[in-house]
């Protein structure tokens, strides 16, 4: 089994392989798990009825060894809150732990169905806060319901300002490799710090742990970072980070012996905050967009411009269903399939974004619209 963090991902950029996709909400508890384990192992055995029913011999078989090699990781699948999306082929199986509860899910046909991975990495709802000081740091994983701090462990985490600069504190910007600012200067050495050799070391300090960050937890996770510090210390920051995960919304507050419940507090109603704005952001890029560059409900233009890789931003409504195919031709077919996974799956392939949500949010009489690249 494999474990993927990162959506989209190639390993389900397939409409032409058959996939098993399971989508279960996750509760973490000791008694809710093994609750989620009997729901677990139900929809794996539904999936091996349907597996016998629907696939020739050799795939059945095939494929019904790997549900029965997911049936014995199932306590590692269940453990977590959220969501759990499941992928299985007969060569692989891929999962996810999602940071949104997913209703209970069971697919099996051509193409995984994206819909609780596009639901969960749609706006911001898993990220990392970064808890920052003059002189430490503090890191957590959140997600829509809570945070948990991640322990920082190793010779090269700049956990404190003191542990990150060591014998270079006070100025001496050689410890970055970057420059700050005034770095050089001999009297900077031996002496008393004064507030400008603070403000030397605070860049250095927070270039460090920039890289640091980045490398270890952003860029390997491909999560968003909230940034939690004084708006003095954010500024700063912001001002030297590399980090293109860094998001503009941060918590201005001190850091500085917060405790665990007021990070949580303040970090979910900043991510709310977030998660608005980047709702409203989307839809009014739909607003603003002529008719020349949208399609809306028109089942054959929309098949047609994914084929072609023409969607940059596909919108759907999450109750809507519709039945059909795409054809080797790229054209709408009406047959006895999920056109819309179809459609989500062929968007996602040619780099498109796809959000779907819920249909009281959609804009009156449209269950699908497309932005057109071209």
């Amino acid at each position: 089994m494999i474990k993927l963090n990162a959506f989209p991902a190639p390993e389900l950029e397939k409409d032409d392989e058959l996939f098993v996709t399971v989508a279960l909400e996750l509760h973490s508890t000791s008694v809710s798990s093994d609750q989620d384990r009997i729901q677990l192992n139900n929809l794996l055995d539904d999936a091996k009825k349907r597996i016998k029913d629907e696939c020739d011999k050799d795939l059945a078989k095939k494929l019904i060894a790997q549900v029965d090699k997911a049936k014995k990781h199932d306590i590692e699948l269940v453990t977590y809150r959220g969501g759990l999306a499941l992928y299985i082929t007969q060569d692989d199986i891929f999962y996810y732990h999602l940071g949104i509860p997913v209703a209970n899910l069971l697919n099996v046909s051509n193409g995984p169905n994206l819909t609780p991975l596009i639901e969960n990495y749609q706006f911001t709802n898993q990220y990392f806060v970064l808890v920052l000081n003059r002189e430490d740091i503090r890191l957590f994983e959140g997600d829509s319901t809570s945070v948990k701090e991640i322990k920082l462990e190793g010779e090269d985490v700049p956990k404190t300002l003191e542990a990150a600069l060591g014998t270079e504190k006070t100025g001496d910007s050689s410890a970055s490799g970057a420059g700050g600012g005034g770095g050089g200067e001999s009297a900077l050495h031996g002496h008393t710090e004064t507030s400008k050799e603070k403000d030397i070391d605070r860049e250095n300090y927070f270039r460090i742990v920039d890289r640091y960050i980045q490398e270890h937890y952003t860029s390997e996770r491909e999560l968003p970072l909230i940034l939690y510090a004084l708006p003095e210390n954010q500024a700063v920051f912001r001002k030297l980070s590399k980090n293109n995960h860094l998001l503009e919304d941060g918590i201005e507050e001190s850091g500085a012996n917060v405790s665990f419940n007021t990070v949580q507090e303040k970090a979910l109603a900043k991510n709310i905050e977030v998660v608005k704005k980047q709702q409203e952001k989307m839809f009014n890029r739909f607003r603003e967009t002529s008719m020349k560059f949208r399609v809306d409900n028109q089942l054959n233009d929309l098949a047609i411009s994914a084929t072609q890789g023409r969607v940059e931003e596909l919108l759907v409504n999450k109750g809507y269903r519709q039945r059909g195919i795409i054809t080797p031709e790229g054209e709408f077919e009406e047959v006895d399939h999920d056109f819309v996974k179809r459609l989500i799956t062929r968007v996602v392939a040619t780099k498109g974004k796809v959000f779907v949500v819920n249909q009281d949010d959609m804009p009156v009489g449209i269950n699908l619209s497309a932005r057109l690249r071209y």
